[in-house]
């Protein structure tokens, strides 16, 4: 199936022109100067935060740019590789950086979407050649069976949602943060730290279905330069956690950090 948006006014296909994306029902949703569309129902979604901020996907880009997340971005394009896809959906896109690996090595067709207005934007001015929108993980803009594979890395994820638009066959490749992930940094933020147990940015009420497989991918990331420091902060959640002091730690201290997630890879059950 040729990837397309649906409306998520009426559930309708959206038709691309020029500037904008209409459906049948009239809805009409414009393309933003750097190419994406933002197809939040009134530009956001209600009760919901408008995800990672300006600087937040500015120093994960640092970080990114820098290669200290190469070993991860190369295990997930690796993973998604295996079923030789034609297209690929990254939900939870950020700045695109994830997507734009695995649409390298597999020369599939890259879509993404984010909450985030912000990430969106930047993952549309570096990669021209995919296919951006502002859309939430919950309500995905896309019709039944569109995608032979799909990638959701530290990033919110209905496993319903991900499961129905996927193909008969397809796979889900999720990254969560291991036991022992960025423990020298909690250890400077916390006066108790303890390991990361995976929750639920899994919506509640729906049952994660079991992994076909589960590798851990780990390394240990030799941080002598304070912008990569704070930078790594700073893409974290733990940013919003650290108080003024303890930044200054950390923009003042050398550390050796590991790094610890799990990649699971989920596959859609073949139709007979």
């Amino acid at each position: 199936m040729i990837p397309a948006y649906r409306c998520p006014h009426c559930g309708q296909g959206l038709v691309e022109h020029e500037r904008d994306f209409q459906c049948a029902a009239g809805h009409r949703f414009d393309r933003a100067r750097e190419g994406y569309v933002n197809l939040l129902p009134g530009g956001r979604l209600k009760g919901r935060p408008a995800g990672d901020d300006e600087s937040m996907v500015r120093a994960r880009r640092t970080v990114f740019d820098a290669g200290l997340y190469h070993p991860i971005i190369d295990a997930v394009a690796a993973a998604v590789a295996a079923v030789q896809p034609a297209c690929i959906l990254d939900a939870g896109c950020g700045e695109g950086s994830y997507l734009a690996r695995a649409t390298e090595v597999t020369g599939a067709n890259g879509w993404g979407i984010d909450i985030s207005k912000s990430a969106v934007r930047l993952a549309a001015r570096r990669h021209p050649a995919h296919h951006y929108a502002v859309a939430s993980s919950y309500a995905l803009p896309f019709a039944d069976g569109t995608f032979a594979a799909l990638i959701n890395v530290f990033s919110p994820r209905d496993f319903s949602e991900m499961t129905r638009v996927l193909e008969p066959g397809g796979i889900a490749v999720v990254v969560t943060p291991g036991p022992h992930h960025l423990a020298q940094l909690k250890a400077i933020i916390y006066d108790d730290p303890r390991q990361h147990t995976d929750r639920a940015d899994v919506r509640t009420g729906l049952d994660e279905p079991n992994p076909e497989r589960v590798e851990s991918v780990g390394f240990t990331l030799q941080l002598d330069d304070p912008v990569l420091r704070l930078s790594l902060l700073e893409m974290t959640p733990f940013w919003w956690s650290t108080v003024p002091e303890r930044r200054e730690t950390i923009a003042a201290t050398p550390l050796t950090v590991d790094v610890d997630v799990r990649l699971s890879v989920y596959r859609r059950a073949a139709t007979a």
